[in-house]
């Protein structure tokens, strides 16, 4: 795992797919919500769903060039990063946007992970502050997004950001039931 602290935020791009769907496995994997086996598909064709739909997809790198000694004493280097957060605004579709004002310039905050083994360094509020930044710049005026009811981690999180619960719901996907808080922010003002 890399050892730095200094996080670097910068749009996905070609190459990151493999890491960005096993980060989504880890993190998603210590929370309540977690479904093993979910489909992941947004995350299977990033620049489709997200960029070139009217969204963005952020991921956050620490540098790993710590090189590190071989047996015979010689160096070796890892690869120069390695994403440890993700976050995505998309505009707003499908269930959540029958429960929020598309119209009025809402989109939808997601894929918000950290690294389990990186968390509470500020990498999460940095990946969400700068998504609400590149949001606003587009036109939004307000993000939502949807976690577990029971994630009391997540839910403390998005709260301590501003993000304000506007009710409790319990939706279902298929052959699976999630109990779900949903909330909502202004990013205009």
């Amino acid at each position: 795992m890399a050892g730095s602290t200094d996080l670097t935020i910068r749009r996905y791009r070609a190459g990151d797919g493999e890491r960005v769907r096993e980060l989504n496995r880890e993190a998603m994997a210590e929370t309540p919500e977690w479904v093993v086996d979910a489909p992941d598909t947004d995350l299977e064709d990033v620049r489709d769903h997200y960029l070139d739909a009217g969204g963005e997809f952020l991921v956050g790198e620490v540098d790993r060039r710590e090189a590190s000694n071989g047996e015979r004493g010689e160096r070796t280097r890892e690869p120069d990063s390695e994403i440890v957060a993700t976050g995505a605004v998309e505009p707003l579709d499908g269930w959540m946007a029958d429960r929020f004002d598309a119209a009025a310039g809402t989109g939808e905050l997601s894929r918000v992970r950290v690294d389990p083994a990186m968390q509470g360094r500020g990498f999460g509020t940095r990946i969400v502050e700068e998504l609400a930044r590149r949001a606003r710049r587009r036109g939004y005026r307000a993000l939502v997004l949807n976690t577990g009811a029971d994630n009391e981690q997540a839910r403390g999180f998005y709260e301590s950001l501003g993000y304000a619960c506007v009710r409790e719901e319990t939706v279902d996907f298929d052959d699976v039931t999630l109990d779900l808080a949903l909330y909502w922010r202004r990013v205009d003002g």
